[in-house]
């Protein structure tokens, strides 16, 4: 290169010119690469933590004053341990330490104690003459000269009386919607307590009770949800279901066993929520049995099974999730997850089967009291355990469904909700959107593109091309407005009208086409290259016909309800937001974008080829598709690859004109959800870190391999046909 500076070949600016550009175009694309990688690193980052597995390790053992535990806790803030003796005495300790904090006495004897389901504060002690009192524990936080102080509160939130319950067995508490029930036992009679309007610092006020025969002689009690039924369960896993809702009809709901295989059962608990029960047997299988209720009224199904080494002889469940532990005869821990299916963890914890153990609402912290005067904790690493990939790609057995399904719903009012996943009916429905669109856009893009670029007047094409090109800058919001608000209603009301323009405008065009070929060529020749502007009157005449139109068809082929005709006949539902309204307001956007591709590729043949072939007598249409249409394939292909690449990670078209529904459905008259609506949507809402966000971010991964994927599959095709027809 110095050389040919030298000798004046190449002059030096044009030289250095030369150089700068090299490095200018190199940078750029050593910066998109960058951008790319950058991109999918951190996505792949956000997602990873997901990927980790679950663990169990021993963290902390401590001496306590020795007392006879009923019950352990940990505070909501997990810093704080409760421990509950058989003496009436609370004992705190801290959670980090194991150091004493404070200890309370309530000045009974209690034989028996637990959570008031669904609080973690709240506890229902039973004294020795079967009296029930409730306690509620809150720890207020303060600074001493700069160090952090916990100091726990205890508070009586029905009553500082005990509530004498006559002869008890078993019993379990549920505080739901300011009203309480308590159910107990004696035998097989089951004894029901209603107590209303409860206000904190308040006595209980009279209860309504109720008592009912079982059909087992009960050794478990699990009020059901929102105190709707109540299991009750007999030591070799006979199961009654009874309504107890509203109180004053109690109904038998079903009565079956929880063994399976001829196994005897080992133990029995109910899930957060108590849709579930999960019960152990002595061949090592845990089952998740599901209630529902359907048309042939309330059934108990095995819903899915988990195999551990040994038989459980306890599970503990988790305050805030799904999730539980098992734990055999041994003292080994398992952790499991029944949405997801999952075994967690294992751990050789050696904890007594007859220790009292319990998880933290946070479910990363595991206390068992293993001895009168010894607590133990166990650190818990289990964030995302909802997460597989049966739970995100497959079906889903969802408590209160009757079979296994597809659903994404991430949030509820309710805290026993169980969170749904499924990633398919997003991808189903961002394929859905892009399906639609393309076949409303592709035909009139590459016809339209075709056109003008091969047979259009070039005066005419000097405005055509550009007006369509800007119209490729027309914020998709604003599509979006016009399609959900302006669009869907029409379509909606003039459905019959709407589809008509699908068989008249074709047909409208035909008729004049037809017409147009019998008028003298010395007439028609005049007009060549004009066409288009010469047809845009009819069409709109015809559309306008179609809509004219529309009750006619509606009365002599739908029977004057097109909606109820396609919902009866044909078995489609109906929604104002629709895949029909997406089709053609998306297609409106992707349309530019793929016309002004193909008609760059199809203006592009070089002329010569035209040239030679009319001159060898082929028709202008001959030439088209032997030789034009063959020579710009690569550049067609590309520019519906590119369409399909924009129709699918659009966001706000789909957003706005649709019913954001995460519907499975073909029906063109239903909405879709789609990934990167559901990602504008939902990730401003999301707590960071949670299992969600991180599911919103595996979305956004997805979508982003997708497209990755999609472009180099273009890319080597464009390139094959470049390498075929490229020498034309």
């Amino acid at each position: 290169m110095d050389d040919l500076v030298q000798t004046g070949r190449l002059s030096r600016k044009r030289f250095w010119s030369n150089k700068a550009t090299q490095w200018v175009v190199g940078l750029g694309g050593a910066a998109v690469i960058v951008a790319i990688t950058t991109i999918f690193a951190y996505l792949l980052w956000v997602v990873a933590p997901i990927l980790l597995p679950a663990s169990i390790d021993s963290d902390l053992e401590f001496a306590v004053v020795e007392r006879q535990p009923l019950l352990v806790d940990v505070s909501e803030n997990g810093e704080a341990i409760l421990r509950i003796s058989s003496k009436g005495i609370l004992e705190f300790y801290s959670a980090e330490s194991g150091q004493a904090i404070a200890a309370y006495s309530l000045g009974i004897n209690v034989k028996s104690a637990q959570r008031v389901y669904p609080t973690v504060d709240t506890y229902a002690l039973l004294d020795e003459q079967n009296r029930l009192l409730f306690v509620s524990t809150q720890y207020i936080v303060d600074f001493d000269n700069g160090t952090r102080r916990l100091t726990p509160k205890l508070e009586f939130p029905f009553s500082k009386t005990p509530q004498n319950m006559g002869e008890i067995e078993t019993f379990d508490a549920q505080w739901l919607d300011d009203e309480l029930v308590i159910a107990s036992n004696s035998g097989s009679t089951v004894n029901l307590r209603y107590f209303k309007n409860i206000e904190n610092g308040y006595p209980l006020p009279k209860a309504f009770e109720v008592s009912v025969e079982s059909v087992v002689d009960v050794t478990s009690l699990f009020l059901g949800p929102r105190n709707q039924w109540l299991y009750a369960v007999d030591a070799s896993g006979e199961l009654d279901v009874i309504g107890i809702k509203p109180k004053n009809q109690i109904a038998r709901l079903y009565q079956g066993s929880l063994a399976m295989g001829g196994n005897e059962v080992t133990a029995v608990t109910a899930l957060l929520g108590r849709y579930s029960l999960v019960v152990a047997d002595t061949s090592g299988v845990i089952t998740q049995w599901g209630i529902f209720v359907s048309k042939a009224g309330t059934q108990l199904e095995p819903m899915r099974q988990f195999e551990v080494e040994r038989p459980s002889v306890r599970m503990i469940t988790e305050p805030r999730r799904k999730g539980f532990m098992a734990v055999d005869g041994q003292g080994d821990i398992t952790l499991l997850y029944p949405t997801s299916g999952r075994v967690l963890a294992e751990f050789a914890a050696g904890v007594s089967p007859d220790a009292v153990i319990a998880i933290s609402p946070r479910s990363n912290l595991l206390v068992s009291a293993q001895t009168s005067s010894l607590m133990q904790t166990f650190h818990l690493e289990n964030e995302h355990p909802e997460i597989s990939f049966s739970s995100l790609w497959g079906k889903v057995w969802y408590e209160g469904y009757e079979k296994p399904l597809y659903s994404w719903q991430s949030s509820s009012a309710d805290n026993d909700f169980e969170p749904k996943f499924s990633l398919t009916p997003l991808a189903f429905g961002t394929l859905k959107a892009a399906f639609y669109a393309l076949i409303f856009a592709v035909p009139i893009a590459i016809m339209g593109a075709i056109y003008t670029a091969y047979f259009m007047a070039p005066a005419m094409r000097a405005w055509v091309k550009p007006s369509i090109e800007i119209m490729a800058a027309l914020p998709t919001v604003i599509l979006g407005f016009i399609g959900g608000l302006w669009l869907a209603p029409i379509i909606e009301e003039k459905l019959s009208s709407v589809l008509s323009i699908f068989f008249v405008l074709p047909a409208g065009l035909f008729l004049f086409a037809l017409l147009w070929s019998k008028f003298p060529e010395k007439i028609t020749a005049r007009f060549a290259g004009w066409y288009g502007l010469i047809v845009t009157p009819l069409i709109v005449i015809t559309i306008y016909l179609a809509f004219d139109a529309g009750p006619f068809f509606e009365e002599q082929f739908f029977g004057g309800d097109s909606r109820a005709w396609f919902r009866d006949v044909l078995g489609l539902s109906y929604d104002q937001r629709n895949a029909l309204v997406v089709g053609i307001v998306m297609g409106l956007a992707v349309i530019p974008t793929i016309f002004s591709i193909a008609e760059d590729a199809v203006y592009g043949v070089p002329t010569h080829l035209v040239r030679g072939s009319l001159a060898l007598g082929a028709t202008p249409w001959q030439t088209l598709v032997k030789v034009v249409l063959l020579t710009a394939s690569p550049g067609i292909f590309s520019a519906v690859m590119i369409g399909m690449g924009r129709a699918v990670g659009e966001t706000m078209i789909v957003l706005m004109a649709t019913g954001n529904t995460p519907l499975m459905d073909l029906n063109i008259f239903e909405g879709m959800r789609t990934f990167a609506a559901n990602i504008a949507v939902e990730l401003p809402e999301a707590e960071v870190d949670s299992s969600h966000y991180r599911i919103l971010f595996l979305a956004a991964l997805v979508l982003f391999m997708f497209t990755f994927v999609l472009n180099t599959v273009a890319e080597v095709v464009r390139q094959r046909l470049r390498a075929r027809y490229g020498s034309l």
